[in-house]
């Protein structure tokens, strides 16, 4: 392992292997250039799952990009997968159920299950220890809800 492991979210590996975003955040794109730097020097290790897997090869157009997706599906056979473990499973269904449960409290209409693959990577970052890099709004959500949840399991 190297330095430092990072799992990326989709949004993020996307512009990470394909050099696009909006154009519209100048954070991102510094990120993202900081990220190429830290690989280049082989002070990261990018990580992803299966799930973030699936969430990026269907990004390309069926027979249309068909050599682009196989240049891609090289890169990404070269990173290391992390196995989406029971215990992650665990904790997403506990997320999700805590988020749904203080939604339905607070009497807000929202929209938990459009998050369902995010909850995923989250808990997979957290049960490994390791930095979830997104380019998601609301993953700062995600931290109060987890921080809201150990607080939960400590009562």
């Amino acid at each position: 392992m190297k330095e430092k492991e990072k799992l990326l979210d989709t949004n993020y590996l996307i512009g990470l292997l394909e050099g696009k975003s909006d154009g519209n955040d100048t954070e991102l794109l510094q990120n993202l250039k900081n990220l190429r730097s830290e690989i280049a020097l082989n002070n990261v290790e990018v990580v992803i799952t299966p799930l973030i897997r699936y969430e990026f090869l269907r990004y390309f157009m069926w027979k249309t990009q068909e050599s682009e997706i196989k240049k891609y599906i090289n890169v990404m056979n070269g990173l290391t997968t992390l196995d989406i473990s029971q215990d992650v499973a665990d904790l997403a269904a506990d997320l999700y159920r805590l988020d749904k449960f203080e939604a339905d409290n607070a009497n807000v209409n929202k929209n938990i299950d459009k998050r369902q693959f995010d909850i995923f990577h989250f808990a997979t970052a957290k049960i490994n220890g390791i930095e979830l890099l997104s380019n998601d709004k609301h993953l700062p959500q995600l931290e109060d809800l987890y921080s809201l949840y150990r607080l939960e399991k400590i009562l």
